[in-house]
């Protein structure tokens, strides 16, 4: 990643705690990049370490072409080849926290706002919601894409100006403490959990563990600031009990009644959502019940930050999907595109989301593996069978080493569900495409590394 970055080698020292080992402290840096392949003028080189990558392994290439102006190091070796170049050399602890430590240094210049948003499952359609809506009000800031690890959320931050009034960054997670090392980064005003779900128990054990990690997000908050919470969660008393010890206001969300911000009512359909909030009526051109939970994540957030009912309803009638997410394609049969990623609670909420859509329909459930449950993923996927067979689906085509899971549990259900295993995903594509007939609907789902995309392309074709 690269970002411009104005500021001399000596204060960048100054502000990640490192110290010169070669060059001069007046040496100016105009840009921050991680990528030795993409550098530009008067760059400063961030050697990032991983699981199977290493960034030193490139330094002393940069430093024998000059092709950086200096770099940070978390090793000795590269001293004497930096003073003959004239290349800075920074000494630091840590690189990664090297790099966090710059981005939190240039979020505290600023007085933008900040709304920090994570949760199991709708982190980025929730920050795109709600960055539309600010930005109808506001000069408004959010993280790109999914730039919401350790490395992303700083380089993001960079790209904070003061011209941004309010500011919306999605943090993501697949271990405990990195929730609260971006926290104390991002430093949220007021921050948002989506959910707690089964998520990355490979790494975080149980629910329990999924929910304290979710509340690390109040790490780098200001005592007394907000917590807006799904109050329809699970473990949602865990979050809750966090955010009293912390010291941090609580207020909560949720499709049903009785929160501090419920509908009135609401409507599916593959149009979008009606929606019904304070005697207002909103229509929202997103499919699915999960978009209930994120549409009403985004007017509470939004409400917040002083926002009428009337400015929320306008921005969210424009919105659009993120690909990947739950996109309604028309073929003559109907496919949902789900394939972005996959767990159990998101796998939950496409199977109810089809059932009550298409009551009428012939129904299809096309799933992949569920990755990343630990020793959970068997019964994980046994439940999520069982689901699809209590919701009434026609057909389960599974692909996967945990396919056989899914049909013990869809067995417990309906005889009507014909769940059919493949060895191969050609040869679920291969029987989906010769059973599929006009009127059909079919939900594609998967976790990433899984590449269910595949699936509907090749339906697309």
């Amino acid at each position: 990643m690269k970002e411009v970055y104005l500021k001399s080698a000596g204060e960048i020292a100054r502000i990640t705690g490192g110290r010169l080992t070669a060059g001069s402290e007046n040496q100016k840096i105009s840009v921050i990049s991680s990528d030795s392949r993409d550098l530009g003028s008067g760059a400063l080189f961030i050697p990032l370490v991983g699981e199977r990558f290493d960034g030193h392994n490139f330094l002393a290439d940069l430093i024998s072409e000059k092709k950086i102006a200096a770099a940070l190091t978390s090793v000795e070796g590269f001293e004497e080849a930096a003073k003959k170049q004239g290349v800075t050399l920074i000494r630091c602890d840590d690189t990664l926290a090297a790099l966090g430590r710059i981005g939190a240094a240039h979020r505290a210049s600023l007085n933008t706002e900040i709304i920090g948003i994570t949760g199991t499952n709708g982190k980025t359609t929730t920050k795109e919601l709600l960055h539309t809506v600010l930005s109808g009000s506001f000069s408004a800031f959010k993280n790109e894409k999914n730039y919401n690890n350790e490395i992303g959320v700083p380089f993001s931050l960079l790209a904070l100006s003061r011209l941004h009034e309010k500011g919306v960054v999605e943090m993501g997670m697949n271990h405990p403490g990195e929730i609260e090392r971006l926290s104390r980064i991002v430093k949220p005003d007021l921050s948002l959990i989506t959910n707690v779900g089964e998520g990355h128990l490979e790494f975080l054990g149980s629910l329990e563990g999924v929910a304290a990690a979710k509340s690390e997000i109040l790490a780098g908050m200001k005592p007394g600031a907000l917590l807006l919470v799904n109050g329809e969660t699970l473990c949602f008393d865990l979050v809750a009990r966090a955010a009293e010890e912390a010291g941090m206001k609580l207020k909560t969300y949720g499709a049903g009644e009785g929160f501090d911000y419920s509908p009135e009512s609401y409507r599916l359909s593959r149009e979008g959502i009606e929606l019904q909030w304070k005697g207002s009526d909103f229509s929202v051109p997103l499919y699915g019940v999960h978009n209930v939970y994120n549409i009403m994540a985004v007017i509470a957030a939004a409400s917040e930050m002083g926002l009428t009912s009337d400015e929320i309803k306008k921005s969210l009638a424009g919105v659009n999907n993120v690909d990947g997410r739950s996109q309604i394609m028309e073929m003559g049969y109907i496919v949902v595109n789900d394939t972005y990623n996959s767990n159990p609670l998101s796998s939950r909420f496409a199977l109810r989301s089809v059932s009550e859509i298409f009551p009428e329909r012939r129904k299809f459930a096309v799933l992949a593996d569920m990755k990343e449950l630990g020793e959970t993923a068997p019964q994980c996927h046994r439940d999520i069978g069982r689901e699809a067979a209590d919701l009434n689906f026609d057909f389960l085509l599974v692909w996967g080493e945990m396919g056989k899971e899914y049909l013990e549990g869809a067995a417990g259900g309906s005889d009507a569900l014909t769940a059919l295993h493949f060895d191969t995903k050609q040869e679920l594509i291969a029987s989906l495409q010769s059973e599929l007939v006009d009127g059909d609907v079919v939900l594609v789902k998967g976790s990433r590394s899984t590449r269910m995309e595949e699936v509907v392309k090749a339906l697309e074709k």
